[in-house]
């Protein structure tokens, strides 16, 4: 197999965005939860590789599992969760009811390309796991020139 010089940059790139991302989530310690938008938070999450796959592991306590969705690509991975929560109180002369519409969405940089068509996610006691098997890589020849 040779040597890419442009898979090299892509690799580089690719860590020096995991290293920038992992740095801006520890200087966050205090705020784990932040609120991005409409009361969308961002789930704490961990991200690792295998030999074969990449595995995303995030933190979304109290979402049903039909309102989580996951959008893959080859190279990011995109979590969006709706919390939906409503109170309903009944008094004598009184009565009030309020909603909220909350959630979970993160967009996640991957080390590497994945197939997102392989892709498998499960959810359970909160965490949402997704595996994503690494494409293999293609294998450049340089052939003779006659």
């Amino acid at each position: 197999m040779s040597w890419d010089p442009f898979e090299e940059i892509k690799r580089i790139k690719n860590e020096i965005d995991r290293m920038i991302t992992d740095l801006l989530g520890r200087a966050r310690v205090y705020k784990p939860r932040e609120v991005i938008s409409g009361g969308y938070r961002r789930p704490l999450i961990d991200v690792y590789e295998t030999d074969k796959e990449v595995v995303v592991m995030a933190e979304m306590p109290g979402v049903r599992k039909e309102d989580i969705i996951v959008n893959v690509s080859t190279d990011a991975v995109e979590i969006r969760a709706e919390l939906k929560k409503e109170e309903e109180v009944k008094k004598a002369g009184y009565y009030r009811r309020e909603r909220e519409y909350t959630g979970f969405m993160r967009m996640i940089s991957l080390p590497t390309k994945v197939n997102p068509k392989e892709a498998k996610a499960t959810y359970k006691n909160g965490i949402l796991e997704i595996r994503l098997p690494k494409v293999e890589k293609k294998e450049r020849v340089r052939i003779e020139i006659k």
